[in-house]
């Protein structure tokens, strides 16, 4: 059976970090690097492991990681962070997994947003268990991963990121990144996508346009993070007014890959604003359509392949006088969550 340890690098978590070790009832070890905490970290850890580690923070995710994996000793090394949830059926899950796993890289789904019942809306895969080995490196001072190394398996165990709120990280990432830039330090593709996201969710919109569109230049650039990246640039340019822009920000995502929803759904939002209702519903039918892409590493929401465009569609279709497909595309959306608001006020409607 493989031994699996798990990694934690932390700072200040003393709110969130014993729900987080609490679950980990697989686990063989706990790796746990604190890098500067002032309140009760250190002393929650220990109630759970004593390889306790301190580390000075250098603005760098990845060198912190793996100085946290190089204090593990177990077969498989496993990452977390204080805000995650390891819930009982997934700890069975990896306790079961250990005694099967051969691969050297095990992804794992990552919850990352929910819904009022606590389903999951948001869920990308991660690499979670990595096999100790030298292959076995992070990299990317901000956004960190380890390249994909040997032989490779996906799971359907999730990992729950369940943040308090409490703690601002508002514009940490960002300014990581212009103290880098700072010190000289040159961007790669996957650097520059990530920089000029941070750019633009916190505010700086054309600035960040110009760096993702620099990123996309790149000859090292990822498909999936072109495709993102253009859905980042089109909603960008929603918010500056600039709609045509955005439409065509969206189409050129389609050179990249099989369209996705996100872009077919935000095409036909444009289309209906502009009163063209009848290429709107082409558009939110197609993302009905769409496949799913998160195996690939997209960051995708799966409402946007359902509940999204038939919420859109009702709308769509009741303005071109379709009353019936309109009321049928709201029990669609009803169906798959009857909690939405927009569902909610919709039900209304129809009811008057």
């Amino acid at each position: 059976m493989a031994t699996v340890g798990v990694c934690l690098i932390v700072k200040d978590e003393e709110e969130l970090l014993g729900r987080a070790l609490g679950g980990l009832s697989f686990a063989d070890e706990i790796v746990v690097v604190d890098t500067g905490s002032t309140d009760s970290t250190k002393e929650i850890a220990a109630r759970f492991t004593d390889k306790i580690y301190d580390y000075t923070w250098r603005d760098d995710f990845a060198a912190a990681r793996n100085y946290s994996f190089s204090k593990g000793t177990a077969d498989y090394l496993m990452w977390l962070d204080a805000d995650d949830v390891v819930t009982r059926e997934n700890a069975e899950k990896l306790a079961r997994l250990k005694e099967t796993v051969t691969e050297d890289v095990v992804y794992c789904l990552y919850d990352a947003a929910f819904d009022a019942d606590g389903k999951p809306v948001f869920s990308y895969y991660r690499e979670r268990l990595v096999r100790r080995d030298p292959r076995a490196k992070w990299v990317g001072f901000v956004h960190e991963c380890i390249a994909p190394f040997g032989k490779t398996t996906k799971s359907d165990i999730r990992i729950e990121h369940r943040p308090s709120g409490r703690k601002n990280k508002a514009g940490r990432n960002l300014e990581i990144y212009k103290k880098a830039i700072a010190r000289g330090t040159e961007l790669n593709a996957r650097d520059l996508f990530y920089y000029g996201r941070e750019l633009v969710f916190n505010g700086f919109r054309e600035e960040g346009i110009a760096v993702i569109r620099e990123a996309l230049r790149k000859p090292d650039a990822f498909y999936v993070n072109c495709i993102e990246g253009l859905n980042t640039i089109a909603e960008a340019e929603i918010s500056l007014k600039n709609p045509e822009k955005a439409k065509k920000s969206y189409l050129e995502s389609f050179l990249f890959g099989e369209p996705r929803a996100r872009a077919l759904n935000g095409i036909g939002r444009l289309s209906a604003e502009a009163g063209a209702l009848k290429e709107a519903v082409f558009w939110f039918k197609a993302a009905l359509n769409a496949r799913d892409h998160s195996s690939e590493g997209d960051f995708e929401r799966a409402e946007e392949r359902a509940l999204i465009p038939y919420i859109e569609l009702s709308a769509a279709l009741w303005r071109l006088g379709d009353y019936e497909g309109a009321k049928e595309a709201h029990l669609k959306a009803k169906e798959l969550n009857p909690r939405h608001p927009s569902v909610i006020f919709n039900e209304k409607f129809f009811d008057r």
